[in-house]
């Protein structure tokens, strides 16, 4: 290619769009399903018929019934970084970002303690691929939060010998944890928010 030609336009073929569109309704199916009834009642043969296909294009697409939750989860998770981002343009105390934000977290994430108990425990075994793509996911919250931690940091709100994203993990994983209590002590969501809270009052405010 020399320098004034244009970089190679991939077109979509007939077989990419039957792709896509298979996967689609194997999504919607399943949304529909598991909101209906709840994930373990729902078979692989219940959302394949639904969607129109045999039951083998879900392990074909998404690895299992775990997989095909996996990916709703995830275009969930887009939605809810785009609110997280959002929440933050009104407030100006990092404390009060911090608590806006978590609990956005929860209200969707403790929303059907089950589902979010199967997606904790594939988190452990599903492929490598899922785990790289679920890293980005991640990065994107963390790097919001890190960006609380710093202006907390800046105003002097926070400790200002804090490292951001250190610290922005730290937190996901005290707001990882502080989820059980919703799934095996049946705790409300503002019981999670008001514990994740604590802990991380404990790590990010000066001594007073």
């Amino acid at each position: 290619m020399t320098q004034n030609q244009d970089p190679p336009t991939y077109r979509r073929t007939a077989k990419d769009i039957r792709r896509e569109e298979t996967r689609a309704r194997l999504l919607d199916a399943a949304r529909r399903l598991f909101a209906e009834r709840d994930y373990d009642s729902v078979s692989v043969t219940e959302i394949a018929s639904a969607a129109g296909v045999t039951h083998g294009m879900i392990n074909v697409y998404f690895g299992g019934k775990p997989g095909l939750l996996y990916e709703i989860i995830r275009q969930n998770n887009v939605l809810q970084y785009q609110d997280t981002v959002g929440t933050l343009s009104a407030i100006t105390s990092a404390m009060a970002e911090l608590d806006a934000v978590l609990l956005a977290w929860l209200d969707g994430d403790t929303e059907d303690t089950r589902l979010l108990a199967v997606m904790q425990s594939y988190s452990w075994v599903w492929p490598p691929e899922t785990e790289k793509d679920n890293e980005t996911v991640r990065a994107g919250f963390k790097e919001a939060v890190a960006a609380i931690v710093k202006h907390g940091c800046d105003t002097g709100e926070f400790r200002r010998s804090l490292d951001p994203m250190l610290t922005a993990r730290t937190i996901w994983a005290i707001y990882t944890w502080g989820t059980r209590a919703a799934i095996f002590q049946g705790a409300t969501t503002r019981e999670c928010h008001r514990a994740i809270v604590a802990q991380i009052r404990q790590l990010v405010l000066p001594d007073t």
